[in-house]
């Protein structure tokens, strides 16, 4: 949208350009006098002052406009609004700051659109990459960056949590921000099946058959690991080589929330040479119980080189979480997980189970996972 505001003001920035040189090239071959022009009758006095008054305006607004985003050489519009006119320079100057606004609402990186096998992928490209950046793989892709195509019209603020706010303060504070590959999935009749832990759900067919008649897949063809190796072999490596990013596990995390958390540690047990860490949010372990608990951790890579987030909160779905929670960490503890090293753990009370809830913490899992990163070589 603000793309196509640009261009408008573009045009506009066109035209008065054009016509202020045009006529003002005839005015002076005629040699027509300005200031009779101007201000011989009371009708002329009101335009002038009008068009006065307004240009004043123009410039005040450039000039608190251009300290507020942080737009630099504001004096080259005014000094071009007296070679040409305020007619060209102030649309200009309004294009220049639609596309400067996009700019900041993109925390200064950009969108790239993909499509691989029917999965759309949004991928936020950082304004600062090379071979060493770290890369975030997010399932429920269409939830990541736009409202308007989220499930209940929120996001997960990524992006508003890597901008400045107005003190300078950025809550995911790291140097280096990720790229960001969000994948979405082919609909909401596959999702359980594609997120699901296959392997577990396939050989325990009751946990399908055991939920609620609104629960059930509308697809119940199993897709889980054709979708992990879609993201592990497919989508991953493809985005990586094209922004020129060298893949490495410990760079690299899987995240999600809900079924997707379940589906981004399934994902770092299918594929350990590929994510390092996997980031879960409101992980749904109630997806089969404690079978679900004893099967996955039980395909959980050795401890020391892998990391683990899981949490949850305490309304909403999330209400029935908190116990399955705690029996998920006690049993990654037995395997040799240690909190703070390479297990985070945490019960966010009073918090509930959608987008909103998950933006208000989206820094604290990405914030852990990025500092524990190696240093830049």
């Amino acid at each position: 949208m603000r793309n196509k505001r640009a261009a408008f003001f573009f045009t506009l920035s066109v035209i008065g350009f054009i016509t202020a040189w045009y006529f003002n090239g005839i005015a002076v071959m005629k040699g027509q006098d300005y200031l009779s022009a101007w201000f011989a009758t009371e009708v002329d006095w009101v335009l002038s002052l009008d068009l006065l008054i307004v240009a004043v305006a123009g410039v005040g607004f450039m000039i608190y406009e251009a300290k507020r985003l942080g737009m630099r050489r504001v004096w080259l519009y005014i000094l071009l609004s007296g070679i040409t006119a305020m007619a060209a320079t102030f649309p200009f100057f309004l294009a220049m700051r639609e596309l400067r606004l996009r700019s900041i609402e993109l925390a200064g990186g950009k969108i790239d659109k993909y499509e691989f096998d029917g999965h759309r992928v949004d991928v936020w490209v950082p304004p600062n990459l090379d071979e060493s950046t770290p890369v975030l793989v997010m399932h429920d892709g269409k939830n990541v960056f736009y409202p308007k195509f989220s499930t209940y019209g929120a996001t997960w603020g990524l992006l508003e949590a890597m901008r400045p706010d107005h003190i300078g303060f950025t809550r995911i504070h790291a140097e280096r921000k990720p790229l960001i590959i969000a994948v979405w999935g082919l609909g909401d009749g596959t999702r359980m099946m594609e997120l699901g832990p296959e392997d577990i759900y396939s050989a325990h067919p009751e946990i399908i058959a055991n939920l609620p008649d609104f629960l059930q897949p509308a697809d119940p063809t199993p897709r889980s690991n054709a979708y992990q190796a879609l993201l592990a072999t497919k989508i991953l490596p493809s985005i990586a080589a094209k922004y020129g990013v060298k893949l490495d596990p410990s760079r690299t995390a899987i995240g999600g929330s809900s079924m997707g958390g379940l589906a981004s540690i399934y994902g770092m047990c299918k594929y350990p040479e590929t994510y390092g860490t996997a980031l879960s949010f409101s992980t749904h372990w109630p997806f089969g119980y404690e079978t679900t608990i004893e099967k996955l951790t039980a395909m959980m890579p050795s401890p020391g080189l892998h990391r683990i987030w899981t949490d949850t909160g305490t309304l909403e779905l999330d209400a029935e979480y908190p116990p399955f929670h705690a029996k998920a960490v006690s049993r990654l503890e037995e395997l040799g997980y240690r909190f703070h090293h390479d297990l985070m753990h945490g019960v966010y009370a009073n918090t509930g189970h959608n987008e909103n809830w998950w933006a208000s913490r989206v820094e604290h899992p990405i914030n852990w996972w990025l500092s524990g990163l190696p240093s830049k070589p």
